[in-house]
Protein backbone atom coordinates (compact mmCIF):
# COMPACT_ATOMS: atom_id res chain seq x y z
CA UNK A 1 0.00 0.00 0.00
CA UNK A 2 2.95 2.25 0.89
CA UNK A 3 4.49 1.61 -2.95
CA UNK A 4 0.97 2.53 -4.44
CA UNK A 5 0.40 5.65 -2.91
CA UNK A 6 4.25 6.36 -3.25
CA UNK A 7 3.35 5.73 -7.07
CA UNK A 8 0.91 7.90 -7.41
CA UNK A 9 2.35 10.93 -5.71
CA UNK A 10 5.20 10.85 -7.64
CA UNK A 11 2.49 11.01 -10.65
CA UNK A 12 0.67 13.90 -9.22
CA UNK A 13 4.06 15.31 -9.07
CA UNK A 14 4.45 15.75 -13.02
CA UNK A 15 0.77 16.54 -13.87
CA UNK A 16 0.20 19.95 -15.21
CA UNK A 17 -3.52 22.00 -15.61
CA UNK A 18 -6.38 19.61 -17.16
CA UNK A 19 -6.56 20.14 -21.06
CA UNK A 20 -8.12 16.92 -22.83
CA UNK A 21 -10.52 15.04 -20.49
CA UNK A 22 -14.27 15.20 -21.07
CA UNK A 23 -17.29 15.62 -19.10
CA UNK A 24 -19.44 12.29 -18.39
CA UNK A 25 -22.36 11.80 -21.00
CA UNK A 26 -24.95 12.86 -18.15
CA UNK A 27 -27.86 15.44 -18.47
CA UNK A 28 -27.51 16.54 -14.81
CA UNK A 29 -23.48 16.87 -15.04
CA UNK A 30 -24.50 19.45 -17.79
CA UNK A 31 -26.79 21.11 -15.93
CA UNK A 32 -25.05 24.00 -14.92
CA UNK A 33 -23.55 25.05 -18.09
CA UNK A 34 -26.27 24.24 -20.54
CA UNK A 35 -27.97 27.23 -20.99
CA UNK A 36 -24.88 29.00 -21.63
CA UNK A 37 -23.06 26.81 -23.66
CA UNK A 38 -26.17 26.73 -26.20
CA UNK A 39 -25.90 29.99 -26.62
CA UNK A 40 -25.53 31.63 -30.40
CA UNK A 41 -21.97 33.65 -29.31
CA UNK A 42 -20.10 30.16 -28.28
CA UNK A 43 -20.85 28.20 -31.48
CA UNK A 44 -20.57 25.09 -29.53
CA UNK A 45 -21.51 21.87 -31.23
CA UNK A 46 -23.88 20.50 -28.31
CA UNK A 47 -25.27 17.94 -30.56
CA UNK A 48 -21.74 16.06 -30.45
CA UNK A 49 -21.49 14.52 -26.28
CA UNK A 50 -19.38 14.06 -24.27
CA UNK A 51 -18.28 17.46 -24.17
CA UNK A 52 -14.69 18.71 -24.06
CA UNK A 53 -13.98 19.51 -20.52
CA UNK A 54 -11.63 22.72 -21.23
CA UNK A 55 -14.87 24.30 -23.66
CA UNK A 56 -16.95 23.80 -20.33
CA UNK A 57 -14.04 25.78 -18.34
CA UNK A 58 -14.52 28.39 -20.66
CA UNK A 59 -18.12 29.49 -19.92
CA UNK A 60 -18.95 32.07 -17.49
CA UNK A 61 -19.87 30.93 -14.37
CA UNK A 62 -19.04 27.56 -15.20
CA UNK A 63 -18.26 26.40 -11.75
CA UNK A 64 -20.32 28.58 -9.39
CA UNK A 65 -21.70 25.04 -7.82
CA UNK A 66 -19.29 23.91 -5.59
CA UNK A 67 -19.98 20.72 -2.45
CA UNK A 68 -20.86 21.74 0.66
CA UNK A 69 -20.40 20.55 4.25
CA UNK A 70 -18.10 17.84 4.09
CA UNK A 71 -18.05 17.29 0.87
CA UNK A 72 -16.12 20.34 0.41
CA UNK A 73 -13.19 19.12 2.54
CA UNK A 74 -13.26 15.75 0.25
CA UNK A 75 -13.57 18.09 -2.56
CA UNK A 76 -10.62 19.82 -1.69
CA UNK A 77 -8.41 16.56 -1.03
CA UNK A 78 -9.53 15.08 -4.41
CA UNK A 79 -9.16 18.07 -6.36
CA UNK A 80 -12.73 17.41 -8.24
CA UNK A 81 -13.20 20.92 -9.33
CA UNK A 82 -10.16 23.00 -7.67
CA UNK A 83 -7.67 22.21 -10.89
CA UNK A 84 -5.76 19.66 -8.97
CA UNK A 85 -3.96 17.82 -11.33
CA UNK A 86 -4.73 14.40 -9.92
CA UNK A 87 -8.58 13.96 -9.44
CA UNK A 88 -11.16 11.38 -8.00
CA UNK A 89 -14.45 10.83 -6.04
CA UNK A 90 -17.21 8.90 -5.17
CA UNK A 91 -20.05 7.58 -6.60
CA UNK A 92 -22.99 6.10 -3.88
CA UNK A 93 -26.15 5.16 -4.54
CA UNK A 94 -29.03 4.52 -1.78
CA UNK A 95 -32.73 4.63 -2.45
CA UNK A 96 -35.55 3.06 -1.20
CA UNK A 97 -38.89 2.60 -2.31
CA UNK A 98 -42.06 0.60 -3.50
CA UNK A 99 -43.59 -0.32 -6.73
CA UNK A 100 -47.31 0.27 -6.04
CA UNK A 101 -49.43 -1.79 -8.46
CA UNK A 102 -51.11 -4.79 -7.94
CA UNK A 103 -47.63 -6.99 -6.49
CA UNK A 104 -46.95 -3.44 -4.19
CA UNK A 105 -43.24 -4.71 -4.01
CA UNK A 106 -40.50 -2.88 -2.33
CA UNK A 107 -37.68 -1.81 -4.60
CA UNK A 108 -34.47 -0.78 -3.84
CA UNK A 109 -30.80 0.38 -5.25
CA UNK A 110 -27.82 0.09 -3.24
CA UNK A 111 -24.71 0.82 -5.00
CA UNK A 112 -21.12 2.26 -5.15
CA UNK A 113 -17.74 3.03 -6.81
CA UNK A 114 -15.48 5.56 -7.85
CA UNK A 115 -14.26 7.69 -10.40
CA UNK A 116 -10.60 8.77 -10.94
CA UNK A 117 -8.82 11.54 -13.70
CA UNK A 118 -5.40 12.83 -13.84
CA UNK A 119 -3.78 14.76 -16.40
CA UNK A 120 0.04 13.92 -18.08
CA UNK A 121 1.02 16.88 -19.35
CA UNK A 122 -1.08 19.22 -21.40
CA UNK A 123 -2.22 16.78 -23.74
CA UNK A 124 -2.81 13.88 -22.10
CA UNK A 125 -5.69 12.82 -19.79
CA UNK A 126 -6.51 9.66 -18.09
CA UNK A 127 -10.08 8.51 -16.41
CA UNK A 128 -11.44 5.31 -14.75
CA UNK A 129 -14.57 4.88 -12.78
CA UNK A 130 -17.24 2.12 -12.18
CA UNK A 131 -19.98 1.31 -10.27
CA UNK A 132 -21.38 -2.37 -8.91
CA UNK A 133 -25.16 -2.13 -7.87
CA UNK A 134 -27.67 -4.47 -5.87
CA UNK A 135 -31.49 -3.51 -7.31
CA UNK A 136 -34.92 -4.26 -6.65
CA UNK A 137 -36.75 -3.00 -9.59
CA UNK A 138 -40.26 -1.75 -10.14
CA UNK A 139 -42.18 -3.96 -11.70
CA UNK A 140 -41.99 -3.13 -15.42
CA UNK A 141 -38.15 -2.32 -14.92
CA UNK A 142 -37.96 -6.05 -13.41
CA UNK A 143 -39.95 -7.42 -16.72
CA UNK A 144 -37.17 -5.73 -18.95
CA UNK A 145 -34.23 -6.67 -17.00
CA UNK A 146 -35.90 -10.65 -17.50
CA UNK A 147 -36.84 -10.37 -20.79
CA UNK A 148 -33.57 -8.81 -22.37
CA UNK A 149 -31.17 -9.98 -19.75
CA UNK A 150 -29.67 -6.44 -19.02
CA UNK A 151 -30.17 -3.48 -16.67
CA UNK A 152 -31.21 -0.57 -18.57
CA UNK A 153 -27.95 1.49 -19.72
CA UNK A 154 -25.73 -0.43 -17.30
CA UNK A 155 -24.98 -3.66 -18.46
CA UNK A 156 -25.78 -7.62 -17.51
CA UNK A 157 -28.42 -8.29 -14.89
CA UNK A 158 -27.32 -10.94 -13.00
CA UNK A 159 -30.14 -12.45 -11.01
CA UNK A 160 -30.37 -12.49 -7.23
CA UNK A 161 -33.16 -13.46 -5.84
CA UNK A 162 -35.91 -11.16 -6.63
CA UNK A 163 -33.76 -8.66 -7.69
CA UNK A 164 -30.55 -8.44 -10.00
CA UNK A 165 -26.59 -7.45 -9.88
CA UNK A 166 -25.07 -5.38 -12.76
CA UNK A 167 -21.78 -3.22 -12.82
CA UNK A 168 -20.65 -0.80 -15.33
CA UNK A 169 -17.32 0.71 -15.73
CA UNK A 170 -15.97 3.30 -18.21
CA UNK A 171 -12.42 4.58 -18.76
CA UNK A 172 -10.70 6.68 -21.14
CA UNK A 173 -7.43 8.08 -22.49
CA UNK A 174 -7.81 11.18 -24.28
CA UNK A 175 -5.14 12.79 -26.44
CA UNK A 176 -4.78 16.31 -28.03
CA UNK A 177 -1.05 15.47 -30.56
CA UNK A 178 -2.42 19.59 -32.06
CA UNK A 179 -4.78 22.36 -31.92
CA UNK A 180 -7.13 20.62 -34.35
CA UNK A 181 -7.09 16.60 -33.09
CA UNK A 182 -8.59 14.59 -30.55
CA UNK A 183 -7.92 10.97 -30.04
CA UNK A 184 -9.76 9.21 -27.34
CA UNK A 185 -9.16 5.24 -27.16
CA UNK A 186 -11.91 3.84 -24.01
CA UNK A 187 -14.50 2.24 -22.78
CA UNK A 188 -17.95 4.58 -22.49
CA UNK A 189 -20.55 6.26 -24.35
CA UNK A 190 -21.30 8.51 -26.69
CA UNK A 191 -24.72 10.77 -28.22
CA UNK A 192 -25.18 12.45 -31.22
CA UNK A 193 -28.36 14.68 -30.77
CA UNK A 194 -29.69 17.96 -29.27
CA UNK A 195 -32.99 15.78 -28.28
CA UNK A 196 -33.73 13.92 -25.19
CA UNK A 197 -33.51 10.78 -27.86
CA UNK A 198 -31.30 10.25 -30.58
CA UNK A 199 -32.21 8.52 -33.52
CA UNK A 200 -28.80 8.05 -34.66
CA UNK A 201 -26.83 6.68 -31.49
CA UNK A 202 -28.11 7.79 -27.92
CA UNK A 203 -26.67 6.67 -24.68
CA UNK A 204 -29.62 4.32 -24.02
CA UNK A 205 -27.31 0.45 -23.99
CA UNK A 206 -24.92 -0.17 -22.05
CA UNK A 207 -20.76 1.37 -22.10
CA UNK A 208 -18.62 -0.12 -25.12
CA UNK A 209 -14.90 -0.20 -26.29
CA UNK A 210 -14.30 2.83 -28.85
CA UNK A 211 -11.50 4.80 -30.57
CA UNK A 212 -12.89 8.35 -31.10
CA UNK A 213 -11.21 10.63 -33.33
CA UNK A 214 -12.71 14.27 -33.01
CA UNK A 215 -11.59 16.99 -35.90
CA UNK A 216 -11.98 20.73 -34.90
CA UNK A 217 -11.59 23.29 -37.70
CA UNK A 218 -12.71 26.99 -38.08
CA UNK A 219 -16.78 25.99 -38.07
CA UNK A 220 -16.80 22.55 -38.24
CA UNK A 221 -16.21 19.61 -36.22
CA UNK A 222 -15.95 15.76 -37.50
CA UNK A 223 -16.20 12.43 -35.74
CA UNK A 224 -14.81 9.68 -36.53
CA UNK A 225 -16.41 6.44 -33.89
CA UNK A 226 -15.29 3.12 -34.25
CA UNK A 227 -16.51 0.91 -31.67
CA UNK A 228 -16.90 -3.35 -30.39
CA UNK A 229 -20.39 -3.88 -29.42
CA UNK A 230 -22.07 -7.32 -27.85
CA UNK A 231 -24.76 -9.56 -28.91
CA UNK A 232 -25.81 -11.14 -25.88
CA UNK A 233 -28.45 -13.44 -27.06
CA UNK A 234 -27.35 -17.50 -26.02
CA UNK A 235 -24.11 -16.68 -24.00
CA UNK A 236 -26.26 -17.24 -20.53
CA UNK A 237 -24.33 -14.20 -19.18
CA UNK A 238 -20.98 -15.44 -20.12
CA UNK A 239 -18.81 -12.63 -21.88
CA UNK A 240 -16.80 -14.73 -23.71
CA UNK A 241 -19.69 -16.64 -24.80
CA UNK A 242 -21.10 -12.49 -26.41
CA UNK A 243 -21.40 -12.31 -29.83
CA UNK A 244 -19.16 -9.72 -31.44
CA UNK A 245 -20.55 -7.05 -33.47
CA UNK A 246 -18.66 -3.53 -34.58
CA UNK A 247 -19.51 -0.60 -35.88
CA UNK A 248 -17.85 2.54 -37.70
CA UNK A 249 -19.52 6.46 -37.58
CA UNK A 250 -19.46 9.41 -38.47
CA UNK A 251 -20.77 12.87 -37.64
CA UNK A 252 -19.77 16.06 -39.39
CA UNK A 253 -21.17 19.21 -37.74
CA UNK A 254 -20.98 22.52 -39.67
CA UNK A 255 -21.93 25.81 -37.74
CA UNK A 256 -23.42 27.45 -41.36
CA UNK A 257 -24.62 30.30 -39.19
CA UNK A 258 -23.97 31.14 -35.06
CA UNK A 259 -27.45 30.21 -35.30
CA UNK A 260 -27.94 27.35 -37.65
CA UNK A 261 -26.43 23.86 -37.47
CA UNK A 262 -26.28 20.85 -40.28
CA UNK A 263 -25.34 17.70 -39.66
CA UNK A 264 -24.87 14.52 -41.36
CA UNK A 265 -24.19 10.67 -40.05
CA UNK A 266 -23.55 7.49 -41.26
CA UNK A 267 -23.35 4.11 -39.27
CA UNK A 268 -21.88 0.59 -40.57
CA UNK A 269 -22.61 -2.23 -38.19
CA UNK A 270 -20.91 -5.35 -39.35
CA UNK A 271 -20.81 -8.91 -37.61
CA UNK A 272 -17.30 -10.82 -36.50
CA UNK A 273 -18.76 -13.76 -38.10
CA UNK A 274 -18.64 -17.36 -36.96
CA UNK A 275 -15.97 -20.31 -37.10
CA UNK A 276 -17.26 -21.09 -40.54
CA UNK A 277 -17.09 -17.69 -41.84
CA UNK A 278 -14.91 -15.57 -39.63
CA UNK A 279 -14.59 -11.37 -40.23
CA UNK A 280 -13.47 -9.21 -37.60
CA UNK A 281 -12.78 -5.92 -37.86
CA UNK A 282 -13.19 -5.04 -41.13
CA UNK A 283 -9.97 -2.60 -42.22
CA UNK A 284 -12.12 -0.98 -45.48
CA UNK A 285 -14.58 1.16 -42.86
CA UNK A 286 -11.22 2.62 -41.38
CA UNK A 287 -11.30 5.45 -44.51
CA UNK A 288 -11.69 8.38 -42.17
CA UNK A 289 -13.76 10.39 -45.21
CA UNK A 290 -15.20 8.46 -47.51
CA UNK A 291 -19.43 7.77 -47.17
CA UNK A 292 -19.88 3.61 -45.70
CA UNK A 293 -22.37 3.24 -48.36
CA UNK A 294 -19.91 3.39 -51.66
CA UNK A 295 -17.64 1.71 -49.52
CA UNK A 296 -20.18 -1.06 -49.23
CA UNK A 297 -21.14 -1.53 -52.41
CA UNK A 298 -17.51 -1.62 -53.42
CA UNK A 299 -16.46 -4.80 -51.62
CA UNK A 300 -19.64 -6.04 -51.80
CA UNK A 301 -21.02 -6.44 -48.63
CA UNK A 302 -24.45 -7.17 -46.97
CA UNK A 303 -23.60 -4.93 -43.64
CA UNK A 304 -26.34 -2.91 -42.66
CA UNK A 305 -25.38 1.40 -43.00
CA UNK A 306 -27.70 4.00 -41.64
CA UNK A 307 -27.42 7.60 -42.96
CA UNK A 308 -28.91 11.10 -41.11
CA UNK A 309 -29.40 14.18 -41.20
CA UNK A 310 -29.90 16.88 -38.82
CA UNK A 311 -30.70 20.83 -38.35
CA UNK A 312 -30.63 22.66 -35.66
CA UNK A 313 -32.05 26.68 -35.58
CA UNK A 314 -31.06 29.10 -32.74
CA UNK A 315 -34.47 31.84 -32.89
CA UNK A 316 -33.48 33.42 -29.55
CA UNK A 317 -30.62 33.78 -26.99
CA UNK A 318 -31.76 30.58 -24.62
CA UNK A 319 -34.39 28.49 -27.44
CA UNK A 320 -33.41 25.88 -29.78
CA UNK A 321 -35.35 23.84 -32.60
CA UNK A 322 -33.98 20.83 -33.85
CA UNK A 323 -34.32 17.54 -36.09
CA UNK A 324 -33.60 14.25 -37.05
CA UNK A 325 -33.94 12.06 -40.22
CA UNK A 326 -32.46 8.58 -40.22
CA UNK A 327 -32.60 6.24 -43.01
CA UNK A 328 -31.60 2.51 -42.87
CA UNK A 329 -33.45 1.35 -46.21
CA UNK A 330 -35.74 3.21 -48.61
CA UNK A 331 -36.95 3.35 -52.48
CA UNK A 332 -38.67 7.23 -53.48
CA UNK A 333 -41.25 5.59 -55.65
CA UNK A 334 -42.66 3.56 -52.41
CA UNK A 335 -42.31 6.37 -49.76
CA UNK A 336 -44.61 8.39 -52.69
CA UNK A 337 -46.87 5.62 -52.92
CA UNK A 338 -47.73 5.36 -49.22
CA UNK A 339 -48.61 1.59 -49.21
CA UNK A 340 -46.48 0.86 -46.23
CA UNK A 341 -43.70 -1.30 -48.31
CA UNK A 342 -42.00 -2.80 -45.24
CA UNK A 343 -38.26 -1.57 -46.84
CA UNK A 344 -38.80 1.93 -46.14
CA UNK A 345 -37.08 2.62 -42.86
CA UNK A 346 -37.28 6.01 -41.59
CA UNK A 347 -36.57 7.77 -38.60
CA UNK A 348 -37.84 11.60 -37.81
CA UNK A 349 -37.44 13.70 -34.75
CA UNK A 350 -38.87 17.10 -34.35
CA UNK A 351 -38.11 19.28 -30.92
CA UNK A 352 -38.22 22.28 -29.38
CA UNK A 353 -35.84 23.12 -26.08
CA UNK A 354 -35.90 26.74 -24.25
CA UNK A 355 -33.27 27.19 -21.50
CA UNK A 356 -34.15 30.14 -18.91
CA UNK A 357 -36.93 29.72 -20.64
CA UNK A 358 -39.90 32.85 -20.20
CA UNK A 359 -36.71 35.10 -18.09
CA UNK A 360 -37.21 32.20 -14.99
CA UNK A 361 -33.07 31.35 -14.69
CA UNK A 362 -32.67 27.55 -14.33
CA UNK A 363 -35.78 26.96 -16.03
CA UNK A 364 -35.74 24.06 -19.19
CA UNK A 365 -39.11 23.49 -21.06
CA UNK A 366 -38.93 20.97 -24.16
CA UNK A 367 -41.03 19.30 -26.14
CA UNK A 368 -40.31 16.54 -28.39
CA UNK A 369 -41.86 14.44 -31.36
CA UNK A 370 -39.89 11.62 -32.40
CA UNK A 371 -41.64 8.50 -34.86
CA UNK A 372 -40.02 5.45 -36.04
CA UNK A 373 -41.19 2.99 -38.93
CA UNK A 374 -41.51 -0.74 -38.92
CA UNK A 375 -38.61 -2.87 -39.34
CA UNK A 376 -35.94 0.48 -38.76
CA UNK A 377 -32.74 -0.48 -37.37
CA UNK A 378 -32.87 -4.19 -37.88
CA UNK A 379 -31.61 -6.17 -40.33
CA UNK A 380 -31.78 -9.57 -42.21
CA UNK A 381 -28.87 -10.64 -40.38
CA UNK A 382 -29.93 -10.15 -36.71
CA UNK A 383 -26.29 -9.98 -35.31
CA UNK A 384 -25.97 -6.42 -37.94
CA UNK A 385 -29.46 -4.73 -35.94
CA UNK A 386 -28.63 -1.61 -34.61
CA UNK A 387 -28.23 -2.94 -30.83
CA UNK A 388 -25.72 -3.90 -28.44
CA UNK A 389 -25.76 -5.50 -25.19
CA UNK A 390 -29.63 -6.56 -25.66
CA UNK A 391 -30.99 -2.58 -26.44
CA UNK A 392 -31.54 -0.60 -28.74
CA UNK A 393 -28.48 1.56 -29.75
CA UNK A 394 -31.09 5.21 -30.57
CA UNK A 395 -34.82 5.18 -28.77
CA UNK A 396 -35.27 2.50 -26.33
CA UNK A 397 -38.84 1.70 -28.29
CA UNK A 398 -36.82 0.41 -31.07
CA UNK A 399 -39.34 0.89 -34.01
CA UNK A 400 -42.89 1.07 -34.71
CA UNK A 401 -43.76 3.90 -32.96
CA UNK A 402 -44.15 7.08 -32.46
CA UNK A 403 -43.66 9.50 -29.37
CA UNK A 404 -44.89 12.78 -28.16
CA UNK A 405 -43.00 14.14 -25.06
CA UNK A 406 -42.80 17.12 -22.63
CA UNK A 407 -40.58 18.80 -20.11
CA UNK A 408 -40.50 21.05 -17.30
CA UNK A 409 -37.55 20.97 -15.24
CA UNK A 410 -36.62 24.02 -12.80
CA UNK A 411 -32.80 24.67 -11.08
CA UNK A 412 -32.75 27.03 -8.57
CA UNK A 413 -29.58 26.94 -6.80
CA UNK A 414 -28.97 23.72 -5.51
CA UNK A 415 -32.94 22.64 -5.85
CA UNK A 416 -34.25 20.98 -8.82
CA UNK A 417 -37.67 20.32 -9.61
CA UNK A 418 -39.18 18.16 -12.70
CA UNK A 419 -41.83 17.25 -14.44
CA UNK A 420 -41.36 14.95 -17.18
CA UNK A 421 -44.88 13.02 -19.81
CA UNK A 422 -44.06 11.06 -22.68
CA UNK A 423 -47.21 9.56 -24.78
CA UNK A 424 -46.31 6.39 -26.99
CA UNK A 425 -47.97 4.86 -29.50
CA UNK A 426 -46.90 1.44 -30.53
CA UNK A 427 -47.51 -1.83 -32.32
CA UNK A 428 -46.46 -5.04 -31.16
CA UNK A 429 -45.78 -8.33 -33.18
CA UNK A 430 -47.95 -11.91 -33.22
CA UNK A 431 -46.42 -14.98 -33.95
CA UNK A 432 -45.00 -13.18 -37.00
CA UNK A 433 -42.63 -9.89 -37.26
CA UNK A 434 -44.95 -6.34 -37.95
CA UNK A 435 -41.46 -4.60 -37.96
CA UNK A 436 -41.37 -4.33 -33.73
CA UNK A 437 -38.86 -6.46 -32.68
CA UNK A 438 -35.64 -5.20 -33.71
CA UNK A 439 -34.03 -8.16 -32.91
CA UNK A 440 -36.22 -10.34 -35.35
CA UNK A 441 -34.60 -10.51 -39.29
CA UNK A 442 -37.58 -9.24 -41.90
CA UNK A 443 -37.81 -12.37 -43.24
CA UNK A 444 -40.31 -13.18 -40.19
CA UNK A 445 -42.64 -11.19 -42.10
CA UNK A 446 -46.99 -12.94 -42.27
CA UNK A 447 -47.17 -15.33 -45.13
CA UNK A 448 -49.08 -14.21 -47.95
CA UNK A 449 -51.78 -16.42 -49.97
CA UNK A 450 -50.61 -17.86 -53.23
CA UNK A 451 -46.85 -18.03 -51.14
CA UNK A 452 -44.34 -15.81 -49.90
CA UNK A 453 -44.00 -13.00 -47.38
CA UNK A 454 -46.23 -9.67 -47.15
CA UNK A 455 -44.29 -6.34 -48.17
CA UNK A 456 -46.54 -4.09 -47.93
CA UNK A 457 -49.52 -2.12 -45.36
CA UNK A 458 -46.62 -2.31 -42.63
CA UNK A 459 -47.69 0.54 -40.37
CA UNK A 460 -47.32 2.24 -37.09
CA UNK A 461 -49.25 0.40 -34.77
CA UNK A 462 -49.34 -2.96 -36.81
CA UNK A 463 -50.78 -5.54 -35.83
CA UNK A 464 -52.01 -4.65 -32.17
CA UNK A 465 -51.37 -0.86 -31.09
CA UNK A 466 -51.28 0.38 -27.49
CA UNK A 467 -50.85 3.43 -25.85
CA UNK A 468 -48.19 3.70 -23.27
CA UNK A 469 -48.18 7.17 -20.63
CA UNK A 470 -44.90 7.51 -18.70
CA UNK A 471 -45.00 10.50 -16.13
CA UNK A 472 -42.09 11.58 -13.63
CA UNK A 473 -41.86 13.89 -10.68
CA UNK A 474 -38.83 14.47 -9.41
CA UNK A 475 -37.79 17.13 -6.42
CA UNK A 476 -33.67 17.11 -5.27
CA UNK A 477 -30.79 18.81 -3.19
CA UNK A 478 -27.36 18.81 -5.02
CA UNK A 479 -24.95 17.18 -3.32
CA UNK A 480 -22.34 16.94 -5.43
CA UNK A 481 -22.03 18.91 -8.57
CA UNK A 482 -19.39 16.63 -10.39
CA UNK A 483 -20.98 13.61 -9.95
CA UNK A 484 -24.54 15.44 -10.12
CA UNK A 485 -25.24 13.56 -6.96
CA UNK A 486 -28.70 14.47 -5.09
CA UNK A 487 -31.04 13.92 -1.85
CA UNK A 488 -33.76 13.35 -4.23
CA UNK A 489 -37.64 11.82 -4.05
CA UNK A 490 -39.45 10.71 -7.45
CA UNK A 491 -42.94 9.29 -7.94
CA UNK A 492 -43.30 7.48 -11.35
CA UNK A 493 -46.73 6.10 -13.07
CA UNK A 494 -47.22 4.45 -16.05
CA UNK A 495 -51.03 3.40 -17.68
CA UNK A 496 -50.36 0.66 -20.90
CA UNK A 497 -53.61 0.63 -22.61
CA UNK A 498 -54.61 -1.74 -25.56
CA UNK A 499 -56.86 -0.84 -28.37
CA UNK A 500 -59.62 -2.36 -26.36
CA UNK A 501 -59.73 -2.63 -22.78
CA UNK A 502 -59.09 -0.58 -19.40
CA UNK A 503 -55.56 0.85 -18.91
CA UNK A 504 -53.14 -1.08 -16.81
CA UNK A 505 -51.51 1.25 -14.31
CA UNK A 506 -48.48 0.93 -12.25
CA UNK A 507 -46.85 3.35 -9.93
CA UNK A 508 -43.35 3.39 -8.31
CA UNK A 509 -41.72 5.57 -5.20
CA UNK A 510 -38.70 6.21 -4.72
CA UNK A 511 -36.20 8.19 -2.68
CA UNK A 512 -32.82 8.50 -0.99
CA UNK A 513 -29.25 9.16 -2.37
CA UNK A 514 -28.75 9.29 -6.51
CA UNK A 515 -26.24 9.37 -8.70
CA UNK A 516 -26.27 10.63 -11.93
CA UNK A 517 -22.46 10.57 -13.09
CA UNK A 518 -24.19 8.71 -16.14
CA UNK A 519 -27.51 9.16 -17.45
CA UNK A 520 -30.23 6.39 -16.32
CA UNK A 521 -33.49 6.39 -18.52
CA UNK A 522 -36.91 5.50 -16.92
CA UNK A 523 -38.86 5.42 -20.03
CA UNK A 524 -38.23 1.68 -20.90
CA UNK A 525 -41.15 -0.69 -22.07
CA UNK A 526 -40.48 -4.12 -22.64
CA UNK A 527 -41.30 -4.82 -25.86
CA UNK A 528 -39.44 -8.56 -26.73
CA UNK A 529 -37.66 -11.07 -24.93
CA UNK A 530 -34.09 -12.89 -26.01
CA UNK A 531 -33.32 -16.37 -25.76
Amino acid sequence: MRTICLGLALLAAQLVAAQAGWLPVSREVERPYSAELSRPKHMAHTAIRPYRAKEIRAIDHGDSLRPVGVLAALDRWSGARNGRRFRWGPLLDAQGGMGLDSTSAFTHRIGGGAWLEGDIGDRLTLHASGQFWNEGLPRYLDSLARATQVSAGEGYAYRDGAGFNHHDWNAYASWDPGKYFNFTLGRGKNFFGEGHRSLFLSDEAAAYPFLRITTSVWRVRYVNLFTMMNDVRGAGGDPSRFGRKYTSMHYLSVNAHKRINLAVFEAIVWSQGDSLNPRGFDVNYLNPVIFYRPVEYNIGSPDNALLGFALSIKPGEHSLIYAQLMLDEFLMKEVRAGDGWYANKQAMQAGIVARDALGVKGLTLRGEWNMVRPFMYTHSDTRQNYAHQGQPLAHPYGSNFQEALGHVEWSRGRMLYAVRASMAWLGSDTTYSFGNNIFRPESDRPPVQGGGLRNYNFRIGGAQEYTLFHGELRAGWLVDPATATRVEASWISRARTMSTGDPFWEHAFRVGISCWFRDRHAEQEPRYTLN
